[in-house]
């Protein structure tokens, strides 16, 4: 038996990062362990254990990737050509890292280890854009059909702290596009009213652990969201609210090699293992509110919002009670310029 120090490390990693009322489903390719004694069947414990961390830290990143809002304090769509709001947030779910040093075994099929589940943040930065496209087509005090691109960009830091890192492969940024279709634009008496959608990428990046002899890379971690959301907004003098609903359906995927020594029947022992096509799919129903205050064109907004439990993604490996897919709550604070 040895400690679980390293896929520990993958996990604290990922909850550091600045990943329904449907489904779930985390699914792996093949478990694949190279061991230096013949006959000796290494890797099964190991890899369960990594499929059960990888379901359920990744909805908790995708709920923080998803958000609310697709542009913080604002419902309806900005009113034509030119016309522009930017928004600069950091959106962080409330949610639990494991906390417990368990054993891994080495040798023999999976056992069920209890990781423990610590209340902590997982916060994703980003920077978010609309820019008019069409105003639509007059109707009274407000207007009917307009279109907003949305733009927008998720920040990742590089992080090495003792046997931990964190590197993005190719950049610490990662790329946002959607639309935003205006029913009602927001008047003197009318409120805001609009659908959007919105992909949202956070950077490819490897997760990396090392102590001693023993090592363990998390490769090619990539999640992504697809968001819609139908809002609702209105301002009254400097003060601003909005509230919407919609749907998330969340993918992450990434692979996991992992080296191992141990001495079995007195014989020194190193294994190779490789868990390949991790993949976790989840659809998740979201509510939230937006309170704003300030000037017409600086805004600073506070969100507060809620992504419903789905079916669980049964684990073999326990959290405390704490179930992979279960709801969060999530929080953003940021500020809007409208220009």
């Amino acid at each position: 038996m040895r400690t679980m120090r390293g896929l520990m490390g993958f996990v604290v990693a990922a909850a550091v990062l600045p990943m329904s009322e449907l489904g779930a489903q985390t699914t792996a390719g093949t478990c694949v362990a190279t061991v230096s004694v013949v006959g000796i069947t290494a890797g099964q414990d190991a890899c369960t254990k990594a499929r059960d961390l990888f379901a359920f830290m990744l909805p908790q990143v995708g709920v923080a990737l998803s958000g609310g809002n697709p542009v913080l304090g604002e419902g309806g769509t900005l009113g034509g050509w030119g016309k522009r709001a930017v928004s600069v947030r950091v959106t962080a779910v409330d949610g639990s890292i494991p906390d417990n040093t368990v054993p891994i075994a080495l040798q023999g099929a999976s056992r069920s280890s209890n990781f423990g589940a610590m209340r902590a943040p997982v916060p994703v930065p980003s920077v978010d854009a609309a820019i008019g496209l069409f105003a639509g087509m007059p109707a009274g005090l407000t207007n009917l059909g307009g279109v907003d691109v949305l733009l927008g960009a998720t920040y990742m830091p590089d992080v090495s702290q003792n046997e931990f890192s964190v590197a993005p492969q190719t950049s610490n940024f990662a790329f946002s596009y959607g639309v935003r279709v205006g029913a009602l634009q927001e008047s003197s008496l009318v409120p805001g009213v609009s659908v959007s959608y919105m992909r949202r990428k956070l950077p490819t990046t490897t997760l990396g652990y090392a102590s001693g002899n023993d090592s363990i890379s998390v490769s090619n971690l990539a999640a992504t969201s697809n968001s819609l959301r139908l809002v609702v907004s209105k301002r009254v003098a400097i003060f601003g609210v909005a509230a919407g609903v919609g749907r998330d359906q969340m993918e992450s995927t990434a692979g996991v090699d992992a080296a191992v020594n141990e001495t079995v029947l007195n014989v020194p022992n190193r294994a190779a293992i490789r868990l390949s096509d991790l993949r976790n799919a989840v659809t998740r129903n979201t509510a939230f509110v937006n309170a704003s205050l300030g000037l017409s064109i600086l805004r600073l907004v506070g969100e507060y919002g809620y992504s419903a439990a789905g079916e669980t993604d049964p684990t073999t490996n326990t959290f405390d009670g704490r179930k992979a897919n279960e709801g969060y709550r999530y929080g953003s604070l940021g500020i809007t310029v409208r220009f």
